[in-house]
């Protein structure tokens, strides 16, 4: 088992992306945890941790009170029976595939090739991971930063409890998306770019040209099952939406939805702050320009970053409480 990383800003279609390639035979999708990256630094050197199952329970059920309703469970005594002998990436692919759902439990017993670990955070650490595990890749989700933005303006998840302005969304966009290009440079065979709008206006094509990077057979979009609307918690206003979309038809309409969204002085400043990366991930800006950028929103825009890399080094100790 090798491990995909869909990586890229939220709001740029990675959740569609990875219940699409999860359905293949040889793929198994996780939940969007970001339980590789959090425990990478303390125990990827750590191969006989005599507490590494009672930590990672922990944290799975530290995360299952934070994010109720979503559509997985696992069994902690199972985790126990993974053994301590195997070194970091072995004992992590092994862990993901005890994760159940409606959709996974038959592949779990297949041995998938491909563990897809989809999480905008790893964005921030992908370069670490690529380098230690060169087995590994990443698919890096790039979407208009208009459209993202758009996204972002209209959606109802506040889970994070951050700053939703447009302009500071602008700079995250910005800041996330120019990692590409080191990424690219430094791991050219293990990184693929995507642009959202590729998959939505051509997803067969697209799922065509991933099965070949991945190295899996093809397999057809149109059969990609949908979710069981009854594996989550319909109390959870913003689960509720998130599943009952993926359900829906892939939708073209969702490139240039954003136009009905944004007003043109939200345009002009989104499309200033992108404008160099837009060029270098082929978007073309419609205004020229300069919108004056609060050095206050670059600040926090840089903090959010900062403040991940911190506790991606923090001690484990001190994690799991900030955690819990």
């Amino acid at each position: 088992m090798n491990r995909l990383f869909i990586i890229g800003i939220g709001r740029s279609g990675s959740t569609l992306l990875s219940k699409t390639l999860g359905s293949h035979p040889d793929c198994l999708d996780n939940p969007e945890i970001p339980l590789f990256s959090f425990f990478y630094k303390a125990l990827r050197n750590n191969r006989f941790n005599s507490e590494r199952n009672y930590l990672v329970v922990r944290f799975i059920n530290a995360m299952k009170r934070r994010h109720p309703g979503h559509p997985w469970h696992i069994q902690p005594e199972e985790i126990t029976k993974i053994p301590s002998e195997l070194d970091y990436f072995s004992y992590m692919n092994q862990l993901s595939t005890l994760f159940k759902s409606d959709d996974t439990s038959e592949k779990n017993a297949q041995g998938p090739k491909w563990i897809i670990d989809k999480n905008p955070v790893n964005t921030l650490h992908a370069h670490h991971f690529l380098k230690e595990y060169p087995q590994t890749k990443a698919i890096f989700l790039v979407r208009d930063p208009r459209a993202n933005v758009a996204s972002r303006i209209q959606s109802v998840n506040s889970v994070h409890g951050r700053n939703n302005h447009w302009t500071l969304n602008a700079i995250r966009w910005k800041r996330y998306n120019r990692r590409f290009h080191h990424l690219k440079r430094d791991y050219s065979s293990q990184i693929y770019l995507l642009r959202y709008e590729q998959f939505v206006m051509h997803p067969q094509q697209t799922i065509n040209e991933l099965c070949e990077f991945l190295g899996l057979s093809p397999m057809k979009v149109d059969e990609v099952p949908t979710m069981n609307p009854s594996s989550h918690n319909e109390t959870n206003a913003r689960l509720n939406k998130k599943y009952n979309d993926l359900n829906q038809p892939i939708n073209s309409r969702a490139i240039e939805q954003w136009r009905e969204v944004l007003t043109h002085r939200q345009q002009e400043t989104i499309e200033s702050i992108c404008r160099y990366e837009m060029h270098n991930l082929g978007y073309v800006s419609e205004t020229h320009s300069s919108a004056y950028i609060p050095l206050t929103f670059q600040i926090i825009a840089f903090w959010y970053e900062l403040k991940e890399k911190i506790v991606f080094s923090l001690p484990l100790s001190l994690k799991l409480k900030r955690l819990e």
